[in-house]
């Protein structure tokens, strides 16, 4: 009976480690292939991405994302990271070369500006993974509509657009009551 009961407690224990070991959520249990550059390093400097992996922003990227902020002030920016382009975006590492945005960590504003080169044949991809995260910002200020009401709006009027492999989404933060469809083509055709 000892025995068995040692064992059992051993199995358990056991099973506990790999679980445990499994569910880490630090940035390193996020796919190898996502990397991130360095947010120290100049935009000219950024290395072209290797083949297998995307990076966080180039130079055309970056200027981009430039140029759509003057025109769509983003409050308190958060960066989009590679957690945030798998998990939100539901984007695999596959689908993309680069990405480089931002979005608002403003409580109730949905502002947002991001810029991703799609791997080739892979644009309806980030397509639909725009349309996924613009859904998830319908459903989540929809849950509170008098307190969301302005982030409920801009998120209804998200932009989504691409040329090439060149895919582009803005939501207009709430302080922003720009028209952004023209910032959006002048940024496809840079």
């Amino acid at each position: 009976m000892i025995n068995r009961t040692k064992l059992s407690v051993i199995a358990v224990s056991a099973v506990l480690a790999v679980a445990l070991t499994g569910c880490g959520g630090s940035a390193s249990s996020a796919p190898s292939s996502v990397s991130s550059a360095a947010t120290s390093a100049p935009a000219s400097s950024t290395a072209a991405p290797a083949a297998d992996a995307t990076e966080n922003g180039t130079a055309d990227l970056d200027g981009i994302v430039s140029s759509l902020l003057e025109t769509n002030t983003i409050s308190n920016q958060f960066e989009i990271d590679p957690i945030s382009i798998e998990y939100d975006f539901q984007l695999k590492a596959e689908d993309i070369v680069s990405y480089k945005g931002v979005k608002s960590n403003d409580n109730g504003d949905a502002g947002l500006v991001i810029a991703v080169e799609a791997a080739d044949g892979k644009v309806q991809n980030v397509i639909d993974g725009m349309n996924a995260y613009k859904q998830q910002l319908i459903d989540t200020c929809s849950n509170y509509p008098a307190e969301f009401a302005q982030a409920l709006e801009n998120a209804n009027n998200a932009i989504i657009a691409s040329k090439g492999n060149l895919v582009i989404m803005v939501v207009n933060s709430n302080e922003c009551t720009a028209d952004l469809n023209s910032a959006v083509d002048s940024a496809l055709n840079s």
